[in-house]
């Protein structure tokens, strides 16, 4: 046990877990406050103006978040300011031409002033920006927090304390417009400072076209997994909605299970190029082991406690059935193999390729499944669904992540 808790994949993940307690505790803190000083109605239209949002901040961010850690890590020391200069420099550009358009797309969606919607664009749109790809990348998870987590903390915060002495919307998002642009601009600043990572022109240039060729991976994987996280929802109230509030539940069970696998993946994706190309081959498929463990830990505690959980905090109105429960918990293996696996034994691997299509593929196929499995059978068809896909993922990712480590090894030289 000692050792297990002494391993350096275990401290560094508990070093990037600070950053998703801290911030899931003051998401969920925020809600009831947003709730009854605005209305159901209005804080909906702020969570619709920041699921729009989100979307133009994965074009914003164009795949650094997904492939970029184990990039950066792979990386001479010497080198690694400069990529991280560039990246800023083509980011900050889509940032200038994407954010007007989610404004606009929130006007449209919501009707809000339009000091409303230009602040939620600048709020949500922003995090694009985020260099918490490069300080996993380089094992900085105090940095991580100080410039990436606790700027969206002290905003979420201001923004309540605004509220309750001008109960306006504008308000709250002003808050959170400064502490994401000072968080940013703070966490830029940090990283081009930091003078063991190299000159910040260190290197030359990859032209434009190499650039999004390079990140072609990681940003339609990022889009593909968008798109398929957001859809099942809207499915089922469409097609079963009698089941929509129980599979709201499974959605959020779903999704907290992943925000807890964020610091186990973060660590990882450091861990395995960060040795070297003579050890990238074993870390790797190390990782796959890792994922399959924590996986499975996972989706037994999901399994065994959605469904009591579920009854507590909906007051029995939304109690999962224990047959979902069970299925989510086997989906959420599933689910948890393909991220670990995909994001940092494919990415340091050179499975880029494969990390796309199988993305791409999930939301192309996974979405027509799924509206066929409600239609047939409801909340259960769903969680099948989920199922089907996420194994779908898992197998195809670790399969493609051992062929290329065998490929990798013999290239090397190693049995």
């Amino acid at each position: 046990m000692k050792r297990l808790f002494g391993h350096v994949l275990v401290r560094r993940s508990a070093l990037f877990a600070i950053s998703i307690v801290a911030s899931t505790l003051v998401g969920l803190f925020s809600i009831p406050v947003l709730v009854s000083t605005f209305g159901a109605a209005q804080w909906g239209l702020l969570a619709v103006m920041q699921v729009a949002c989100q979307f133009f901040a994965v074009l914003v961010a164009f795949g650094w978040g997904a492939t970029g850690p184990s990039m950066v890590s792979a990386l001479p020391v010497d080198q690694r300011k400069a990529v991280y200069r560039q990246s800023l420099e083509f980011r900050g550009i889509l940032l200038l031409v994407l954010a007007p358009v989610a404004a606009v797309i929130c006007l449209v969606l919501t009707g809000q002033p339009v000091v409303v919607v230009a602040l939620a664009a600048v709020s949500y749109v922003t995090p694009g920006l985020s260099a918490a790809w490069y300080l996993v990348g380089t094992n900085r998870p105090v940095a991580l927090f100080f410039w990436d987590a606790l700027p969206a903390i002290l905003g979420q915060v201001a923004g309540l304390l605004a509220v309750l002495v001008v109960p306006e919307l504008w308000a709250y998002l002003l808050c959170t417009a400064v502490s994401g642009v000072g968080g940013a601009a703070g966490a830029a600043i940090y990283v081009l400072t930091r003078r063991t990572d190299g000159r910040m022109r260190g290197a030359a240039s990859v032209p434009t076209l190499d650039l999004i060729r390079s990140q072609f991976a990681g940003v339609s994987s990022t889009l593909s997994a968008s798109v398929w996280t957001a859809m099942p929802l809207i499915l089922v109230q469409a097609l079963a909605p009698s089941a929509a509030p129980v599979y709201a539940m499974v959605d959020r069970f779903m999704k907290y299970g992943v925000l807890a696998l964020a610091p186990v993946l973060q660590a990882v994706q450091g861990w395995v190029p960060e040795a070297g190309t003579g050890q990238v081959r074993a870390r790797a498929l190390q990782a796959v082991r890792i994922s399959m463990a924590v996986g499975s830990a996972g989706g037994v505690l999901l399994a065994a406690l959605a469904t009591p959980a579920s009854a507590v905090l909906t007051l029995g109105e939304a109690t999962m059935p224990w047959l979902i429960s069970v299925i989510c918990g086997a989906a959420f293996l599933g689910e948890c193999v393909a991220q670990i696996v995909g994001l940092s034994s494919l990415v340091a691997l050179g499975g880029g390729r494969q990390l796309a299509v199988s993305s791409f593929a999930s939301a192309i196929l996974g979405v027509p499944l799924m509206a066929l499995l409600i239609a047939l059978w409801g909340l259960t068809g769903a969680a099948v669904g989920l199922l089907l896909v996420a194994s779908g993922l898992a197998v195809y990712r670790v399969a493609h992540a051992r062929r290329l480590a065998v490929a990798h090894g013999s290239a090397g030289g190693v049995e």
